[in-house]
């Protein structure tokens, strides 16, 4: 049987698992999930993810929600090429940082992103500096650890597909339109206030990212 995965387009937690996906070149079946419409909470939906959110993976008679619970699963289970350090230490030292990514991010990130969705004459510039400011602080706990690898544990990881991807819409060559991504997420940190714009350089050009933008897009 094949992989299914049960998506909202422009929901992050679905996107950072359709990365791992096309990382590890595996086929999927994508099963639409209209989260405008509730269809996230209908009975038979919640008999797959008491939850009621997205994504949720279905693996022949497996059963998962939760995204950074796939996306360990499906390097588990799919090991080529691997998304993980081998050692132990190296993989606490993965989890340690998309935990910090996923727990510290979101307040900052969404603050901003629901500030710049307003009509501009409606946008409260202290409140996007405000945050844009939290946001960079925030970010150089990953410059401190990416040094000058092309990405935070040395090759693209999980740590990478999940709160790495923050990097993704900063930069001068990350300013995909408005209708891609569903939010003016190209403006979030401003292209004058990324820390390192190659960062999202390295992101945004990769294969997967792009095949992800078209996804999106069609």
């Amino acid at each position: 049987m094949m992989i299914k995965l049960y998506d909202f387009k422009s929901s992050p937690n679905c996107q950072r698992v359709k990365v791992v996906l096309a990382e590890k070149n595996l086929s999927y079946e994508i099963v639409p999930v209209d989260l405008r419409k509730q269809e996230q909470k209908k009975p038979e939906y919640l008999k797959l993810n008491p939850y009621g959110k997205v994504p949720v993976l279905t693996d022949d008679s497996t059963v998962l929600y939760e995204s950074l619970v796939i996306n360990e699963y499906l390097d588990e289970k799919y090991p080529d090429p691997p998304l993980m350090p081998k050692d132990p230490a190296g993989k606490a030292k993965a989890r340690i940082l998309i935990d910090y990514g996923m727990a510290h991010f979101d307040s900052a990130y969404q603050k901003l992103r629901v500030e710049l969705m307003k009509d501009p004459k409606e946008q409260s510039q202290p409140v996007i500096d405000g945050a844009k400011s939290d946001l960079k602080k925030l970010l150089q706990r990953f410059e401190d650890e990416i040094g000058d690898q092309p990405y935070l544990m040395g090759e693209f990881s999980l740590v990478d597909a999940a709160p790495g991807r923050i990097w993704r819409p900063t930069g001068p060559v990350a300013s995909p339109p408005r209708q891609i991504y569903g939010e003016d997420e190209s403006a979030a940190l401003g292209e004058s206030d990324s820390l390192k714009p190659d960062r999202g350089e390295i992101l945004f050009c990769r294969p997967t990212e792009n095949a992800l933008r078209q996804a999106l897009s069609a």
